[in-house]
Order: C-alpha cells, then structure tokens, then sequence
C-alpha cells in the first residue's frame, strides 16, 4: 500500500508508529497500516502514554487511571493484561516500541510521533504554522475510566493553554503587523473577549491599510462584549476604538502620530523614517523615563508637627531612594496638601506625568506615623495601581522608605510593560522593548526566551548607551542561567559582568547595576572583588538593611560556606513585606541556603510554595528534590524526579558540579549525596531515578542503536 500524509501526523525518518490524538484516534505504521488497538482500555492505555511527553508513566498510575474503582490487586494484574495486548497489537510493527519497566512503562521516543506533540511543544516562532482549528482531543475516546475522563479533560486545557500562550507571546514580540494581526485572529477565536487581541487586531489591520476591515473589527468588539457581558470592552479599548472611527470619518492624522499620543513620553518612537534602518534611528527624544510626580498631604484633625515632620521625612527619603535606581523620573511637590482629592488628580494629570504617587498621613498613635500610599495611572484615568499602608518610627525610617522604594520602582516598571503588552512592537521605543523583555524573563518560561534575546537585541541596536537595556538584558541573562546545566556558571555570568560594567561606565550611581554586578563576581568566586563593591555600597548607603543590599550579604555568605548566616538573611528578606519583585533571581538561594543549613523542612515548605506558580524551575526543583530525599518523602521524590529529567534529561554529577561551582566543594558534596540517597542520582553519571530514554540506556550500554533494540526486545518480553 503506497504511504499517504495524512492530516496531523508529524513524520520523522525513524518514527515507525504515529499515532494521532487529536479527533479520532488512529495508530498506523510507517507503511500506514492500521494498528488501532480494539478494547477501550487498551486504547486508554496507549492514549495514556502518548499523552505522557515520552516520560515513563507508574504502573501504579496507570493502574489508577484505567481500573480507578478496582482494588490495586485487580488493576495491576488487568494492567499486566492489556500491556500484552498492546504488545500483540503492536507486534506487526518487528520492532518493540514500548520501553517496559518492572515499576513503569513508556514510548519510546525515537520509534513513534504524536500528533499532539506538534501543539504541545509549539513556540511563539512556529504557532502560527499548525492547523488553525485541530478537532478535540481522543472525541471519541470515551466510558474508558471516570480517572482517565478527568485526565482526559486536563490534557484538553493543558493543550489549550500552550496553544494561547504562545499567541500571546507571539502578540507581545512581532514587529510584523500582518502577523500580530493573524495572531489576534487565533487568539480571538479561542477567547472571543480577550481585549489585548482585539487591540492588536484592530491597530495591525490599520497598519496594513485596512481601514474598513479596522472599523468593522471595531465594531464587531463592541458587539461581542455586549452580548456576552452587557457592557463595552476596557477603556483603553475604546479609546483605540474611537480614534479609528475618527480616522475613517476625517483623514486628520497618520496612524503613527495618532498612536504617539496614546503612548508615553518615553515610549514615544518619533516620525516614522522609512529610509533610514531600525538600527540607524535617531535616539529618543524628550525623557527617556517613566515620570512620577510624589505628593503629601495631611489632613487638618492632626495637629502633632513632630508626627508631621516625620511623615515628610519619610517622603523625601522615599523621593531619594526612587531616584537612586535612576529608572523613574521623580517630580516631588514639596507643599502640604489638606487631602486627596479627585480634583487634586485632575489637576497632575495635566502637569503631564505617567504616575502619580500619594502620601497620605492617616493617623497618629503613639508619635508613631501612619500612612496610605497610593499610586495612581494618569492614562487610566487615576486608577490605583498599587496601594500599601505602613507605620514607622524615626529608627526605621530610613530603613522602610529603601524597602519601598525597590518595590514601588520595580511595580510601576511591571505595571508599564503589562499595559504595553498589546502593542505592536514597531511603535514601541526601546526602553518600551526591555519593559516588554523585562516583564517576559520574569515568567521563567525557557520558551519565550528567544524572543526575549529579540527584543533586547533590537532595543540596545537603537539605543546602545541606554543603561536600563543593558540593566533588563543582564538580569535576563542571570534568570536564564539557573535553568542552563549545561554551561559552567562562570561562564553564564561572564557577560552579565560585562554588561554591568557598561552600565557603570554610563550611571557610575547606578544601585541596581552595581547589584548585579557584585552577584555575578560572587557566582565566578572573585569575592575580593564582590567584597571591595560590597563595601562600597555600604559606605554609601544610609542604611542598607532591607534592601537588595542584604541579598548581597547572604550570597556573599553562601559561596563563602557560611550556610547558616546565609539560610537566616535570606528567610528573614523574604518574610519581609512588601514583595519585591526583582528579587525573583535569590529564590534558589533562599531554597539552597535553608536545605545546607539542615532546614530541609523549611526549603521544601518553600520550595512547593514557588513551585505552584511556576513548577518548571529547575533551579527550585533539585534542591526540593534533595531535600525531600533527606526527609524520606518519597512520593515526592519520584513526582520531582520525573519533572526534573523531562526538563534536564542529561543531567550529570559533573553538572551539578558546574552549575554549583559558586559553592565550596563540601557544600556540593551535601547535595550530591542528598540525591543520592534518595535514589535520584545513581553511580557517577547522575541519571535520574526514573528509566533511561533509549539514548541514555545505550550510552550507558555502550552499544550501537540497533544492538540496544535487541537487547531491549528481549528484556521487555522477560518484564512483562
């Protein structure tokens, strides 16, 4: 029978099985003879393992999913009967495409394809090369299990969001309007009310010279929100809705000026040139910063002036220490205001500034200050965007407006790119480009991490001696390395040392470039260096408690062997308030430095708790790993393990002693070991607990691919 492409299947030279889940199910071989298992189980059971990211499934698992309402006993002995159905179904094939284990059972990678693959690895890059509409996952695959329905239903969503991820992704990066447009396209038909899309859509379709179908993608927004939800979409929607409707009525303005003004002082791109390059442009123009205008105000039933004075001394070290990071341009009013009021907004709004910051002194007790602070988006008409209450004394004042100041700078930063993120990626200037690049690092998806590099290659082309780029490239670079394993650290943090360097010879002041420098020097084990930069820092800072400062000092004692000084810095940081949300880089200090210092209990509290926002950091998982090792958690062990070699599947000891060369070599000796009794990492070559892929059991063989098939013919028919 001649070989014909069918719709979904994914061929590769060696694949002699390709299975297809998405619609009906269907398995046929590489001459496409049908090799569909005939029982529903044994169905469910292929289904299970082609779902499974070719990682080793439990037999206890798979037991649970197909048998969920048997006793053990009876689901393990029908599983050992379906396995042999498969293997006989698949038995036409002549080569053994199941990996059988006593305690697990696999696909093996090399020997077939799924089509599901194909969505559930995509990139930003590729997303839009995969079928628009791909029918449901196993339809009609059903009455298997109730387990087995509910991972069916789980697998459903997970595919879904990859698929939307990666259009968002793709929306937030493109410069290419036709391809923003076609992702808005997706993106709308998967979430009909998803505001950034609909803006991406209609702004991209202007920008091709599409001015009819803008105006009816306009209105068809309108619609659709009204009939789903009985209102209009957002504000910032219909503003953009409002201007296309005025440039279809009365040609006043281009497109691009029109945009300019809905973007921010610094965000602005200039006049469009089209004979001179992207990389050519001239510089921005006007401030490069965000603006943020600080005000006080205290209401007349106080009547303590010392409480008063206070209070504004809290204010202007606050102005200071924003100013320090010299990322915000800070324009404080030194007058009392009696209150906060909406007409008091009003009136900054039009003195022209991005944000507007409010003190507000509520109360005295005790000659104690309390305070509201307020920060409101001028462009969102005065919307509150960050809030927080305090209380403090004249010992930490100093100490609490530092704090503060980290987390309303870094905040107002986040803030920003989230609001940009629907832009296209031509009208952004380049400080716009390292917002968009610095909200995107902070997800510690590996994936997008190339249109990270993008970005921050295309804004530091244009703006080569702008220190915030280089400041967001570097600290892109050291989220990036905990999840590399592959490279020496010292050679990951090599270019983030020289990026800071750049950005001191700019700003010699610079807080934050002399942060990351300081943690690159500590990570390449130069600590006279980090040392005399530490000093520095504390010679120059009024009070550096409380600050990045302290992460510092902890790091400084991890990689000298001081564990139980660095376990108690970094956990009394963290339980600090409020949150600081550039310090994403010290969490597997905080993990590592707890588990060294025989907290194990604490580090995997810690641990799981990041985890559930984010559970493919590596660099969180092989220290929970280990310490769920030393406390005997097994079933833990085994979940992370399997995350663990999915995500680093040719992790070795030799890398972990690379990746952790910043450690005195005792202290990497404790961790080795740690795994080690748990059973993760065997011998030398710290293969996870879980089975070898094929590759790895024929290196580890030492035999030719050919030779490790026969051999494991023969094993797998012994196991079973």
């Amino acid at each position: 029978m001649p070989t014909v492409n069918r719709p979904g299947f994914h061929k590769t030279e060696t694949a002699i099985l390709r299975v297809r889940l998405l619609g009906h199910m269907d398995v046929t071989s590489l001459a496409d003879k049908s090799l569909l298992p005939n029982g529903t189980k044994t169905k469910g059971l292929l289904a299970i393992l082609a779902l499974s990211d070719r990682r080793p499934v439990a037999r206890t698992r798979l037991a649970e999913l197909l048998w969920s309402q048997r006793s053990s006993e009876q689901a393990r002995a029908s599983l050992r009967q379906e396995i042999h159905r498969l293997q006989e179904t698949l038995s036409p094939l002549g080569v053994p495409v199941l990996d059988v284990q006593r305690q697990s059972l696999a696909l093996l990678p090399g020997l077939t394809s799924v089509d599901a693959e194909r969505f559930l690895t995509c990139t930003p890059g590729n997303v839009l090369n995969l079928p628009e509409a791909p029918p449901p996952l196993l339809e009609n695959l059903t009455a298997v299990d109730p387990a087995f329905t509910l991972l069916l239903t789980e697998q459903r969503a997970r595919l879904r969001q990859h698929i939307l991820h990666q259009l968002e992704a793709l929306l937030a990066t493109t410069p290419e309007p036709s391809t923003a447009r076609d992702a808005a396209r997706r993106l709308l038909r998967m979430e009909p009310l998803h505001e950034a899309a609909w803006r991406a859509r209609i702004f991209s379709e202007t920008l091709c010279g599409e001015q009819g179908a803008a105006l009816l993608s306009a209105e068809t927004c309108i619609r659709a929100f009204q009939e789903a939800v009985g209102a209009p979409p957002g504000e910032e929607t219909m503003r953009l809705i409002s201007e296309i409707r005025n440039t279809h009525y009365k040609a006043v303005k281009p497109v691009s000026q029109m945009e300019e003004r809905r973007l921010p002082r610094w965000a602005e791109t200039g006049p469009a040139e089209p004979e001179i390059s992207a990389s050519t442009r001239a510089p921005l123009h006007g401030s490069r910063h965000i603006s943020t205008l600080v005000f006080f105000s205290c209401p007349g039933s106080i009547t303590d002036q010392a409480v008063t004075c206070l209070a504004e001394d809290f204010r202007d070290e606050l102005c200071l220490s924003m100013a320090r990071h010299d990322i915000l341009d800070v324009i404080m009013l030194p007058q009392r205001f009696p209150a906060t009021t909406p007409e008091d907004l009003e009136i900054f709004q039009q003195k022209g500034t991005d944000f507007i910051l409010s003190i507000t002194l509520t109360s005295q007790q005790d000659g104690k200050p309390h305070l509201t602070l307020q920060a409101f988006d001028t462009r969102l008409n005065g919307a509150i965007v960050w809030g927080y209450r305090l209380a403090f004394t004249q010992e930490n004042l100093i100490r609490l407006s530092n704090r503060v100041s980290s987390v309303l700078v870094w905040t107002l930063l986040l803030t920003e790119s989230r609001r940009l993120g629907s832009k296209p990626l031509a009208e952004l200037a380049p400080i716009g480009m390292a917002l968009r690049a610095f909200n995107l690092s902070l997800r510690n998806d590996p994936a997008i991490s190339h249109s990270i590099d993008d970005l921050l290659h295309q804004a530091e082309a244009r703006a080569p001696e702008e220190a915030f780029i280089l400041f967001v490239h570097a600290h892109h670079l050291l989220l990036r390395s905990f999840e590399q394993w592959d490279t020496p650290v010292a050679s990951l943090m090599a270019p983030i040392m020289e990026l800071m360097r750049k950005n001191l010879a700019l700003v010699p002041t610079s807080v934050n470039a002399r942060y990351l420098l300081a943690v690159s020097l500590l990570y390449m084990h130069r600590r006279e260096e980090a040392f005399a930069l530490l000093q520095q820092m504390k010679a120059e800072m009024p009070d550096p408690r409380d600050s990045l400062f302290l992460l510092l000092e902890g790091l400084y004692a991890l990689t000298g062997g001081d564990v139980t000084a660095a376990a108690q810095i970094y956990t009394e940081f963290f339980d600090m308030v409020p949150f600081m949300p550039l310090t994403t880089s010290a969490d597997p200090n905080l993990i590592m430095s707890c588990f060294l210092a025989g907290h194990h209990a604490v580090a995997l509290c810690k641990a799981r708790n990041m985890l559930i926002t984010n559970p493919n950091r590596t660099a969180i998982l092989l220290p929970a790993l280990a310490a769920a090792s030393v406390l005997n958690q097994h079933d833990l062990v085994e979940e992370y393990a399997e995350r663990l070699s999915l995500l680093q599947p040719d992790l070795t000891t030799a890398r972990i002693e690379a990746h952790y060369a910043y450690l005195p070599p005792h202290l990497v000796k404790v961790v080795i070991e740690a795994l080690k009794k748990g059973g993760v990492l065997r011998d030398d070559l710290a293969q996870l607990s879980t089975p070898p892929t094929e590759s790895a059991s024929r290196r580890l063989a030492g035999l030719p691919r050919q030779d490790m098939k026969r051999t494991k013919t023969h094993s797998t028919m012994n196991r079973t």
